[in-house]
């Protein structure tokens, strides 16, 4: 559509937030232009002593029913919908003045239902109507007519009208600025749709909804995907709030690529995976970990996790979810790392890691471990499922062998399957003292990863194997995954059991007198 702005002469003003609308009311006023409004935001301006017309007087209609009906009216709608010079006869014979401006904001739903102790009444009344109609006409003239739905644009607008003689806002932020607007709409129509659905689904008493209507913002353009041809950028969800890698600060470093975001999650997800007061270290390479420690001493587990395979450890991503001190800085700037998450750091600990001006440093805030919905997009479509938070307790875990595990051995047992649920599928950690040994990740057999994760255990920690203990997201097929890790030394294996051939695995742990404990709870991770 080719332009026909006008010079801003009359601008209509309703907005539920009303951040900065006197100011701007009043610059718009002092460049001569006729304001409308109506209730709230109309009395605002008005208590300001700046001139401004009700929307009940300009259509010679009030506004009823509660304020359900107040903008929904010819006199406003042809005013922001007619095209100018197409229309001119029209307007004229129904005395319709053009609107060159409109500000609107929508009634505050989303935060209407997130109060728990919002009603159904309570979400209907706060269902916005008029704003989205005016929004929606607004965005849709938007050759003619400028509309803001953002205090964040006030100043662009008026910036523009001042660097204009006759007051105009340009073509191209006129056309950027519709684009926002039906952003805004569609974002606030999918919260409704989504709290309606979210209703059917627990009348219903399904487990997932209906539909999911999602709305992802542009937040950061990228080099390149995974490989240098493939072209690549960063979407977040429209207005995120939980904690999570989107959400951190980034407080020094080049921006994220696209395996560095990758990486940044599995790393996240693991080490809040457990307790804070666990002090949880983990180093991921290529979505996979390959170092993982517990202990009380910060600087100690960094050491541990990083002896469980410093070759993979460069050029990765390294995770805390505990502070990270100066003497732990002084350790990581050892090593070259693409990424380093933590929760808390100290001023004296970010001056050392400023010696590596590319290393990227995000501070995250540590998540609530609620029921929470994971979503997998695959092309055009997703796939939802709830994300796997279990956490197993020693009350889970059935001992199956002869030999009992010791106290010491069965600590170890539930970190190494703490663990286990971030290693891709089939998966195998070989543990001590709740430090890793040896990960076996991603393989199509068992065996496959039993034998990568008795490789790189013997690699870095031969004869120190002693005692260690093992386990595995799924159950053992076969005995032969098994008898690999007995002969590097492993003396415990935790495992979910269910397989046909259960019986044949215990009688291979007894034959070698090592315990073994079911969880009956299997963690692939695809």
């Amino acid at each position: 559509m080719s332009s026909s702005a006008q010079p801003v002469r009359r601008a209509l003003i309703s907005v539920s937030d009303k951040t900065g609308i006197v100011e701007l009311a009043s610059r718009l006023h002092a460049k001569g232009v006729d304001l409308l409004s109506t209730g709230g935001t109309a009395k605002l301006i008005a208590e300001n002593n700046i001139p401004v017309t009700e929307i009940g007087d300009y259509t010679g209609f009030p506004e009823m029913m509660a304020g359900r009906v107040k903008t929904l009216h010819p006199k406003v709608h042809g005013g922001i919908l007619a095209r100018r010079g197409i229309d001119e006869d029209v307007m004229e014979a129904n005395q319709i003045p053009p609107i060159d401006l409109v500000v609107v904001n929508l009634y505050p739903f989303q935060a209407t239902v997130e109060n728990p102790d919002c009603t159904l009444e309570d979400a209907i009344e706060n269902i916005d109507i008029g704003g989205p109609t005016m929004v929606r006409a607004a965005a849709k003239n938007h050759a003619s007519v400028c509309i803001v739905v953002d205090p964040d644009d006030y100043p662009t607008i008026l910036s523009e009208m001042d660097a204009d003689d006759s007051g105009k806002v340009s073509d191209a932020t006129r056309f950027s600025l519709a684009i926002k607007a039906f952003e805004h709409t569609a974002s606030y129509d999918g919260a409704i749709a989504n709290y309606f659905g979210r209703r059917v689904q627990k009348a219903e008493d399904n487990q997932f909804p209906r539909t999911i209507n999602l709305q992802f913002k542009h937040a950061q353009g990228m080099r390149y995907g995974e490989n240098p041809h493939q072209n690549a950028a960063f979407y977040v969800e429209h207005d995120v709030q939980e904690a999570s890698v989107a959400t951190a600060i980034q407080l020094q470093g080049k921006e994220l690529s696209h395996n560095n975001y990758l990486d940044s999650y599995s790393a996240y997800s693991l080490v809040t995976d457990f307790r804070v007061q666990d002090q949880i270290r983990a180093i991921i390479k290529h979505n996979n970990p390959c170092g993982c420690a517990i202990d009380p001493d910060g600087k100690l587990a960094y050491l541990k996790a990083l002896s469980g395979d410093p070759i993979s450890a460069f050029g990765g991503v390294v995770a805390f979810n505990y502070e990270i001190t100066k003497e732990i800085a002084e350790e990581l700037v050892k090593t070259f790392y693409e990424v380093v998450l933590t929760p808390l750091i100290t001023n004296e600990a970010l001056t050392v890691l400023a010696q590596k001006k590319n290393l990227r440093v995000l501070k995250y805030n540590y998540p609530e471990k609620n029921k929470i919905q994971h979503l997998t997009f695959l092309q055009k479509t997703f796939l939802v499922q709830d994300e796997n938070i279990k956490q197993l307790t020693r009350a889970d875990l059935k001992i199956v062998t002869k030999k009992k595990p010791s106290n010491e051995e069965i600590e170890n047992l539930l970190f190494a399957n703490q663990v286990c649920k971030h290693v891709k599928s089939n998966a195998i950690v070989v543990t001590k003292a709740n430090k890793t040994l040896g990960i076996g990740a991603g393989q199509t057999s068992r065996v496959g990863s039993s034998e990568i994760a008795c490789e790189h255990a013997n690699k870095f920690f031969s004869g120190k194997l002693e005692n260690c203990g093992a386990a595995s997201d799924a159950f053992f097929p076969f005995a032969d995954g098994l008898e690999n890790l007995i002969d590097l030394g492993v003396k415990s294996i935790i495992q979910p059991g269910g397989s046909i051939r259960d019986q044949e695995v215990i009688d291979a742990a007894d034959k070698a007198g090592i315990s073994m404990v079911f969880t009956g709870t299997r963690n692939f991770k695809h």
